[in-house]
């Protein structure tokens, strides 16, 4: 008879357990949450506010292109090649990164003349291998030089994807 009474006990508190959740239920289902209407006039003030920034942001890269256009590659620093490889166009990137090796070839010796760029690609190249979630994916990849080239994928359930990144 000893062995009824905890099985009673915890009958009891799941029974108690589910009155408690039921009340607190019940008292979210009387609650009303009133959001506030959103106002037109805000959001067209809201919308002139970015299109301001973006028509200014659009002005300030044109102008930094243009700065950077007439700056020698020799005589940029290591954090404003960065800057133009993350913020400028990709030709004005691969401009200056190639203005760069040229630059860099006419200064050193030839290691190895024999050895293409192409060659020299394939000896740093890298595999690598990431399961994910299916889902649709932005990837990207950065070279030591800091060029970016970035893929959209969109991944399915038990689906293989290989990308190349010619970087």
């Amino acid at each position: 008879m000893a062995s009824g009474r905890p099985a009673r006990r915890t009958c009891g508190i799941a029974q108690r357990t589910a009155g408690l959740a039921q009340e607190v239920l019940e008292r979210a289902k009387r609650r009303k949450v009133s959001w506030p209407e959103p106002v037109e006039e805000d959001s067209e003030r809201l919308n002139a506010a970015f299109a301001s920034v973006v028509e200014f942001m659009s002005r300030t890269t044109k102008e930094c292109e243009k700065y950077y256009s007439y700056v020698p590659a020799s005589r940029c620093q290591e954090n404003e090649i960065k800057h133009i490889c993350r913020y400028h166009s990709r030709q004005a990137a691969e401009n200056l990164l190639q203005t760069l090796e040229q630059e860099k070839n006419e200064t050193s010796p030839v290691s190895n003349p024999a050895e293409t760029p192409k060659q020299l690609a394939r000896k740093a190249s890298k595999d690598l291998y990431i399961e994910v979630s299916p889902g649709t994916y932005s990837v990207t990849a950065t070279s030591e030089d800091m060029v970016k080239q970035t893929h959209m994928v969109d991944v399915n359930a038990g689906q293989s994807i290989d990308l190349t990144f010619s970087i």
